[in-house]
């Protein structure tokens, strides 16, 4: 009964997004678009099966009526536990932070958010904005009342491939000119240190209590698996989720594997996806949902995969460790 499950896209609007998803898709909206919800449980963005038996069901319906079959028998959760958003920044987003779950359950409304972005496309000259140079907290919060912040955040250059995980008390931003796939706590909570002036919300009290001066990011290099039909690269492990990349040559096989849900993200290629006599395109920027207990299907094209997860971390550690052994 259960196979991998396509959603709609939920566009969202921004000020700083763009028009670039018309490269991969023929339903955007009107507006300067700047994120769309491709597998979300949020109520502001919740995603609506698109194909099978299940189209019409919600994630947060399809999670309670099949908890075990969708999430997998070692995901505890009230509620699907992670996000994955499409971002197309065309100007420069505001610098921004988010808490980690203790200091957003003070707050009623608000959780905890860590996240990893994978960089499907830059301009030439793309950058993003990742921790603090050089600064006391007084110093910068000085320099964020004088519109002199830029010279105490760093900036990193980059291009189409590279993959940063940000986690929760690292001050960041997403420069012009990049749109990339960002999986994430399901969590909307982001508070704004600075917005060039463009006249939204900040909340820098809250942010100066959880920024952690001492925090950085650097391009993940990841671990790479050479198969015979595709390649296999850990790139993130963490508590919260694990971010993997399969670029595969001419086929890849698998299913669920009843411990744990996946999202599989087309970040680069075409293909399409498979199961018994089923058969659904997977473009560039889009996403499938593959249940705990989904049948086995497989994918054909060229094309590279970005492979969301939550991990069991000894697990996945040892099988790591078992590829370096």
């Amino acid at each position: 009964m259960f196979y991998p499950l396509k959603f709609d896209h939920k566009y969202v609007e921004k000020i700083w997004g763009g028009r670039k998803f018309e490269k991969f898709r023929d339903d955007l909206p009107e507006g300067p678009i700047g994120e769309s919800w491709d597998v979300s449980a949020q109520e502001s963005g919740m995603s609506i099966a698109q194909n099978g038996k299940l189209a019409g069901k919600s994630l947060k319906e399809l999670t309670e009526m099949y908890p075990q079959q969708i999430l997998g028998k070692d995901i505890e959760a009230d509620q699907f536990p992670l996000l994955l958003k499409i971002i197309d920044a065309q100007s420069q987003l505001s610098i921004q932070v988010h808490p980690d779950d203790q200091y957003a359950a003070k707050y009623p409304g608000e959780a905890g958010k860590t996240e990893a972005w994978y960089v499907i496309d830059a301009d030439e000259d793309a950058y993003l904005i990742i921790g603090t140079e050089d600064c006391t907290e007084s110093e910068f919060k000085k320099a964020v009342k004088n519109d002199e912040i830029n010279q105490f955040v760093k900036k990193v250059r980059v291009e189409k491939g590279d993959v940063f995980f940000i986690k929760a008390g690292l001050l960041h931003a997403i420069g012009p000119g990049i749109m990339l796939a960002e999986i994430q706590q399901s969590s909307d909570t982001t508070y704004r240190v600075y917005d060039y002036g463009r006249g939204r919300e900040l909340h820098l009290s809250k942010a100066l209590d959880v920024i952690d001066f001492k925090l950085d990011s650097e391009k993940r290099k990841g671990l790479r698996v050479c198969q015979e039909d595709y390649n296999y690269s850990y790139y993130c492990l963490n508590d919260k989720f694990a971010l993997d990349i399969i670029k595969i040559k001419e086929s890849y096989q698998a299913k669920g594997d009843q411990e744990r849900f996946y999202i599989l993200t087309v970040v680069e290629g075409s293909g399409k996806i498979s199961w018994d006599d089923q058969e659904i395109e997977l473009n560039e920027t889009e996403s499938v949902l593959i249940p705990a207990y989904s049948e086995e299907f497989k994918i054909k094209g060229d094309l590279k995969l970005m492979k969301s997860y939550v991990p069991d971390l000894e697990e996945n550690r040892e099988q790591i460790l078992s590829v370096i052994e």
